[in-house]
């Protein structure tokens, strides 16, 4: 793969971290639904087929609703049985929020000169900052390549950041798919699984 290839492949991967980590971030905005809607056929043939269906003859106001709703049951306790989005509950011997790996990525991001922003105030280790963690790397990577630097060291450290602290997220889609009430989380689970998978084995053939 040349420095072209290579610095294509790795802003593709940012783009397609960035979407997942907003779409587990916060509950969909107007802005983020009618993002989608309008580019829908790069998605429409993957596990948010059935969400597109839905989606192109409904009113966006009450899709919005009913997606807010679907996140705050998942996520945000608003259900007798929510998921918890952090890789400590995965993890941890105990199922328990704010353990090693809570401190594990505090100090991934010190590593990387990186911040979480002021306005996140949920723990370090939560699947959207993970995800946005690796959108990161990847662009990173893809400035590197594009200026002709030796990327070896940000592909192995992504390679090694994906199994060290992504390999949850399988888990949690498991635990998504089987709660969500909406075809939006349901494929958002089936895309994270998947693009995950995807990735590592893409990594492994770089």
């Amino acid at each position: 793969m040349n420095t072209e290839e290579l610095s294509a492949l790795m802003e593709q991967r940012s783009l397609g971290y960035r979407f997942l980590a907003r779409a587990y971030r916060t509950a969909p905005d107007a802005a983020f639904i009618d993002s989608m809607l309008e580019t829908a056929e790069t998605l429409a043939e993957g596990p948010l087929s059935p969400f597109f269906e839905e989606a192109a003859g409904a009113d966006r106001e009450q899709l919005r609703i009913d997606l807010c709703a679907d996140y705050n049951q998942l996520f945000l306790g608003m259900s007798p049985h929510p998921v918890a989005p952090y890789e400590s509950v995965y993890t941890s011997e105990e199922g328990l929020m704010m353990q090693d790996a809570r401190d594990a990525m505090v100090r991934v991001y010190e590593t990387w000169g990186l911040r979480v922003p002021a306005s996140f105030d949920l723990p370090e280790d939560h699947v959207a900052l993970e995800l946005e963690l690796m959108a990161c790397l990847a662009e990173r990577t893809a400035a590197a390549a594009a200026a002709g630097e030796d990327t070896t060291a940000l592909v192995d450290a992504q390679r090694t950041y994906l199994n060290d602290h992504l390999a949850w997220v399988s888990q949690l889609c498991d635990d998504v798919e089987q709660r969500a009430r909406t075809a939006f989380y349901y494929g958002i689970a089936g895309l994270a699984r998947d693009y995950v998978a995807a990735d590592r084995e893409a990594l492994s053939e770089l």
